[in-house]
């Protein structure tokens, strides 16, 4: 073997070598962004479900009360909230607050009581409460917490 076929090989074998180093750290980043978008994928669907999930809260939690005939079975707040948080199926939620009263048919705002409203009258079922992501790093561009509020209005049909 020549002096020059050897070193030809011998560089190859370099080569080489440097090739699969450049290959592992270039996988070693795609895997890291690939992992972090996924991550990030799960966390929007999480924080969607929550949303939906706040939604069909208020609005199960304002059916309870203008369905209810209040003549044959009081109704108290703490039932209302009770059932709300039954239909946040199990979440843990920080800050959770439901709000029951009575509502401006125009604006939504409280008038007043809702279990002194007149038949026809709007009822509100307000749920707030702060979201805290699963995945604990958030790289800086999300917030620790997300607040989300969701606000049911029915005319109630029986007081």
């Amino acid at each position: 073997m020549t002096p020059q076929r050897r070193q030809k090989q011998h560089a190859g074998f370099r080569t080489g070598h440097a090739r699969a180093g450049r290959t592992a750290v270039e996988t070693a980043i795609v895997i890291k962004l690939l992992l972090v978008l996924l991550l990030a994928i799960f966390e929007y669907g999480r924080l969607i479900m929550m949303d939906n999930l706040i939604d069909n809260a208020a609005r199960e939690g304002a059916r309870l009360v203008v369905v209810n005939p209040a003549a044959t079975v009081p109704l108290t707040t703490a039932q209302i909230q009770a059932t709300v948080t039954t239909y946040l199926a199990g979440q843990t939620v920080q800050n959770l607050v439901i709000l029951v009263y009575q509502a401006d048919s125009t604006t939504g705002a409280n008038v007043g009581a809702w279990n002194t409203a007149p038949v026809g009258s709007d009822i509100a079922v307000q749920v707030d409460f702060d979201y805290t992501p699963i995945v604990p790093v958030n790289f800086g561009i999300l917030p620790s917490t997300i607040h989300l509020t969701a606000k049911a209005l029915m005319l109630t049909e029986a007081n």
